[in-house]
C-alpha cells in the first residue's frame, strides 16, 4: 500500500528533526538556551543538575575529539609521539 502525501511528509519531518537533534551545533544551541533559562531563575534544582551533567558530558566529548584530532595532526606533521 502506497503512503499518502501527508504520511510521507510526516516521515520526512521526523527524519529531519532527528538529524537536527543529533547535530552537535544544534545540541549546543539548545543547551545554551537552557543556560539562559537558568540565568533567569526558571530551572528547578533537579533541572539545573541535569543541565550541568549534560554540559559536562558535552565538554568531555569535545575534549576527546580535540585530542584525537591533535594526534592525527601530529602524525601527519611527523611529530608522532
Amino acid at each position: 500500500m502506497a503512503l499518502s502525501n501527508a504520511e510521507k511528509q510526516r516521515r520526512w519531518r521526523e527524519k529531519r528533526n532527528e538529524a537536527a537533534r543529533n547535530d552537535p551545533d544544534t545540541v549546543e544551541q539548545m543547551l545554551l538556551q537552557e543556560v539562559e533559562r537558568y540565568e533567569r531563575g526558571e530551572l528547578s534544582d533537579q533541572e539545573r543538575a541535569a543541565l550541568a551533567e549534560k554540559l559536562a558530558d558535552m565538554a568531555m566529548d569535545f575534549l576527546r575529539r580535540s585530542q584525537r584530532l591533535a594526534r592525527m595532526a601530529r602524525k601527519l606533521s611527523g611529530i608522532d609521539l
